[in-house]
């Protein structure tokens, strides 16, 4: 296998879907008063996946050096646990740790090139993202491991993806992207809290203090559920208070599948074979989420 597929796999690309789904959220958000072309749109596009990829890399070399991907042997792959090249000896440490450092910059020299041409408002969002990117899993901050702040942080950056991308095609903060993003941001964010559920036991031996890690086994669900709950309130507050098309509501349809996850969580809150049913199932439910609100968005204005 060649260096760069092995450099591109190291990403875990299949996981920057959900990313790529929130820029089209915003995109279409701001769909009517569209200012940039294409190019522009595809150059931001590649800079906020570039920005996801240099995260998923720098988790695996924090994961690495606080031994929690090590220890890990409840995992559920591919969603849990990292990817495993640097445990698996694909990657030295010192090339993911250079990978992911390598992507960062790259997305400051997209993000500097993007501000330029289309507006310098991007940049806060910018270094905001950037920040988070960088904070989730590096000392001294290590949010992953600090409870609620991992997804709190989470939910921000992919909130910021929504309300950046709408404001790239305005050139002004579009209002109703605010809780459109939050929204997103909460159905991300119990991707991440879900996904740490077949970890605690590796995470807790690394002292590793997620949410999951934090909450009592039979308070999981409640959590899920919290998230859950924020994200279509955000939702429902976008179409009573803003110029959200009501047919974004069509996301409810897949409300159903994220009660069944919610009510095997609770039933049975860290067997690993229930798990390895319902965190596909979340991450299914996320994605299906994304889509409905883009059609949504497309189909309502």
């Amino acid at each position: 296998m060649s260096s760069l597929r092995i450099s591109f796999l190291a990403t875990r690309p299949r996981f920057l879907v959900i990313t790529l789904l929130g820029c089209f959220i915003g995109f279409l958000t701001a769909y009517n008063t569209n200012k940039q072309p294409w190019p522009i749109n595809a150059l931001a596009v590649i800079g906020v996946l570039l920005a996801h990829a240099s995260a998923n890399v720098l988790n695996d070399y924090f994961d690495y050096l606080n031994g929690s991907d090590l220890a890990n042997v409840e995992r559920i792959a591919p969603f849990t646990g990292g990817s495993r090249y640097i445990q698996n000896n694909i990657m030295k440490p010192s090339q993911v740790y250079g990978l992911g450092y390598a992507l960062l910059a790259v997305v400051v020299l997209l993000g500097i090139c993007l501000s330029y041409l289309s507006t310098w408002k991007l940049i806060p969002i910018g270094i905001a993202g950037m920040l988070i990117a960088w904070a989730y899993s590096a000392p001294p901050f290590q949010l992953m491991s600090r409870g609620i702040f991992g997804e709190l942080a989470i939910g921000a950056a992919w909130s910021m993806v929504v309300i950046g991308f709408a404001l790239l095609q305005t050139d002004f903060i579009v209002y109703q992207s605010i809780p459109l993003g939050a929204a997103y941001g909460f159905i991300v964010a119990n991707i991440l809290f879900l996904n740490q559920v077949p970890d605690i036991t590796a995470d807790q031996g690394a002292n590793k203090i997620t949410l999951a890690v934090r909450s009592e086994p039979n308070h999981l669900w409640k959590w899920y559920a919290i998230f859950l709950i924020s994200a279509y309130a955000c939702q429902l507050a976008a179409v009573l208070y803003g110029q959200t098309p009501c047919l974004t509501l069509v996301t409810i349809l897949v409300l159903p599948l994220f009660i069944y996850c919610a009510m095997r969580l609770r039933k049975t809150p860290i067997d690993t074979a229930e798990l390895t049913v319902i965190v596909p199932c979340n991450i299914l439910g996320a994605h299906l989420y994304a889509l409905l609100m883009c059609a949504g968005l497309f189909f309502g204005q």
